[in-house]
C-alpha cells in the first residue's frame, strides 16, 4: 500500500480549505493539526493553510471529488505507510516556505500479475490474416523513421561526414553472437532431422493447385482453394501426399562471400549458390562452414551517405571444398536429401522425437530473432524472395504484383522472422481420428504453425505461445448446432 502525498506551491485566497467539521480554517499562525477526510478507500490530510483549495480528485486514494481550476500542482511525492503520521504530524514541514502538505490518500494494492499473464498469453487470438497478393506487404519499420534516418544520412553526407557504423553494419563481427548462430544452426539441423522421422508417421497432405497444408490422415473439406480453375471444383481442394517442404517451407538466399563486394546482378546470379536463409545467416554471424567461405574483416569498413569509400578492397573468393564430408553436411543443412528419396526409419520414441524437434524449432526462431536485430536481412515486399545482406540484390526476378512496371525488379524492405522462417499456419483439430473440418464449423477451429501441429501430433506438448491461435476452450459444435449458435 503507498501513500500519496501532494505537495503545493502557490493557492488563491478564495477558497476554503477541506474540512471534516466546518467550512472555516485556523489561521496558519495557529498551528492546529492537520483534519482528515475520512472513507471507505482511505484518508486525506490537509494543511493549516487558510489560502489554499482543498477539492481534488485523488486518483491514488480513489475519493472523488470536484476538480476546479484554480490549483497549482508542483509534484506528487510517495511516502510508506509508516510515514504517514509523522508527516502529518510534522509542523516544521507544514511551516516550510518550500511547500505545503495538501493531502495524501492510501492507494490500494494493484494485482497486475494476472493482467500481464494474460497479455503474456490471452485466451483466444485472431487467425492470421491473409495478405492481398495485389497489394505490397506492410512496413516491418514504419515509414516515417525510415525516410527520418534517410534524411539524416543525406545531410552528414553532404556535410562530408562519414556515418558512424557498429558492428556488424561495418563488416566486423558482434562476438556476443557467435554462439548463437551456431547454436542456432545445430538446431536447424535437428529440425530438419526431425521433421523427416516425424513424417513417416504423421500424415500430411498438400493441395496440388494451392499452397494449403492439411495435418491429418485426410484432407480436410472446407473449400477454400485459391488455385486455377477453382470455380469448377467449387473451390474444393485437390489433395496429394504432402513433402517435408510443405511443412518447412523452403526459403533460400544467395550465399556471399563478401556482404559487402560486388552486387548481384541479374547476368551474373547464376555464379552464386543458394542455400536456405537462416544458413547464410549463421555463416554471416560468424559460423566457419568450409563449403561456403565468407570473409572476415579486421578492419571495418567505411561509409558516406550511401557510398562505400573503404571496404578494404575485392578479395576473389576461394573455391569451396567439395569433399566427400562436406557434401555429407550439405544434405544435413538442407531438406534436399529428405527430398531425394533418401530413406528415414520411423522413431523409436515418437514422443521424444516430437518434443525433441519442437524444441529445436523453438530455438530456431529465437536464435534468428536475435541476429535479425544486429543482422540485416531484406525481403521483397512483394514476393517471398528473401536476402541476407546490407543491401538487396539486383536480380530481375520478381514477378508479383505489377512487376512489369518494376522491370522485375525486387522491393526490398527490411524482413520480419515469418519472411525468414514461414509458420505456414494450418488447421488445428484437437482429435486427429476424428472427422476432418467442414466450411461450416470453420469458425470453431483453430490454426497453428505446420511444424507445431505435425509435432503435437506426434505426442509433444502443445507450447503455452500456441494454445491461443488453437482456440483449446472452444468446444466444437455438431453441423446441426452451429446453425442455433449466436
Amino acid at each position: 500500500m503507498a501513500v500519496t502525498v501532494i505537495v503545493a506551491s502557490s493557492f488563491p485566497s478564495s477558497q476554503h480549505l477541506i474540512s471534516t467539521s466546518s467550512s472555516s480554517c485556523p489561521h496558519r499562525a495557529s498551528k492546529a493539526r492537520t483534519p482528515l477526510l475520512q472513507s471507505s478507500r482511505g484518508s486525506i490530510a490537509t494543511s493549516s493553510s487558510s489560502s489554499f483549495v482543498g477539492e481534488k480528485l485523488f486518483l491514488a486514494g480513489g475519493v472523488n471529488q470536484s476538480r476546479r481550476e484554480c490549483s497549482l500542482w508542483r509534484n506528487l511525492i510517495f511516502v510508506p505507510p509508516k510515514a504517514v503520521s509523522e508527516l502529518s504530524d510534522s509542523e516544521a514541514f507544514l511551516d516550510s516556505p518550500t511547500g505545503e502538505v495538501v493531502g495524501y490518500a492510501f492507494s490500494e494494492p494493484r494485482h497486475t500479475s494476472a493482467a500481464r499473464k494474460y497479455d503474456r498469453h490471452p485466451q483466444n487470438v485472431d487467425l492470421p490474416p491473409v495478405l492481398s497478393k495485389k497489394k505490397k506487404k506492410p512496413y516491418s519499420i514504419p515509414i516515417h523513421k525510415v525516410l527520418r534516418s534517410a534524411r539524416i544520412d543525406k545531410k552528414l553526407a553532404h556535410m562530408g561526414v562519414e556515418k558512424h557504423l557498429e558492428p556488424p553494419k561495418n563488416g566486423l563481427l558482434v562476438p556476443e553472437l557467435i554462439p548463437v548462430a551456431y547454436q542456432t544452426l545445430e538446431s536447424w539441423k535437428v529440425l530438419i532431422e526431425g521433421l523427416a522421422q516425424l513424417l513417416t508417421v504423421v500424415p500430411v497432405y498438400g493441395c496440388r493447385e494451392c499452397p494449403e497444408v492439411y495435418v491429418g490422415s485426410t484432407g480436410h473439406l472446407i473449400q477454400d482453394c485459391s488455385g486455377p480453375q477453382n470455380v469448377k471444383r467449387r473451390s474444393r481442394h485437390v489433395w496429394v501426399r504432402g513433402t517435408i517442404n510443405d511443412v518447412l517451407i523452403p526459403t533460400e538466399a544467395y550465399h556471399l562471400f563478401d556482404p559487402f563486394g560486388h552486387r548481384i546482378k541479374h547476368e551474373t546470379r547464376f555464379n552464386y549458390e543458394r542455400i536456405p536463409a537462416v544458413v547464410e545467416l549463421c555463416i554471416q554471424a560468424g559460423v566457419e562452414l568450409p563449403q561456403y567461405p565468407s570473409r572476415r574483416r579486421s578492419i571495418p569498413v567505411r561509409m558516406l551517405g550511401k557510398k562505400v569509400i573503404d571496404r578494404g578492397g575485392f578479395v576473389e573468393e576461394p573455391k569451396p571444398c567439395r569433399s566427400q564430408d562436406a557434401m555429407a553436411l550439405l544434405s544435413e543443412i538442407d531438406t534436399y536429401a529428405v527430398l531425394n528419396g533418401q530413406f528415414m526409419s520411423p522413431p523409436a520414441d515418437t514422443r521424444k522425437a516430437a518434443e525433441r524437434t519442437l524444441k529445436a524449432y523453438s530455438t530456431v526462431r529465437s536464435g534468428v530473432r536475435q541476429l535479425m536485430k544486429k543482422y540485416t536481412v531484406k525481403a521483397c515486399g512483394y514476393c517471398s524472395e528473401v536476402h541476407v545482406g546490407p543491401w538487396g540484390h539486383n536480380a530481375k526476378l520478381c514477378g508479383a504484383f505489377k512487376h512489369q512496371w518494376r522491370d522485375g525488379k525486387h522491393g526490398w524492405q527490411d524482413a520480419t522472422i515469418d519472411e525468414v522462417i514461414p509458420p505456414n499456419f494450418v488447421w488445428h483439430l484437437k482429435d486427429p481420428q476424428g472427422p476432418p473440418p467442414s466450411g461450416a464449423l470453420k469458425r470453431f477451429y483453430g490454426k497453428a504453425p505446420a511444424v507445431v501441429e505435425v509435432c503435437v501430433q506426434a505426442g509433444a506438448e502443445i507450447p503455452d505461445a500456441y494454445r491461443p491461435m488453437m482456440r483449446l476452450d472452444i468446444v466444437v459444435p455438431e453441423a446441426e448446432e452451429a446453425k442455433l449458435v449466436a
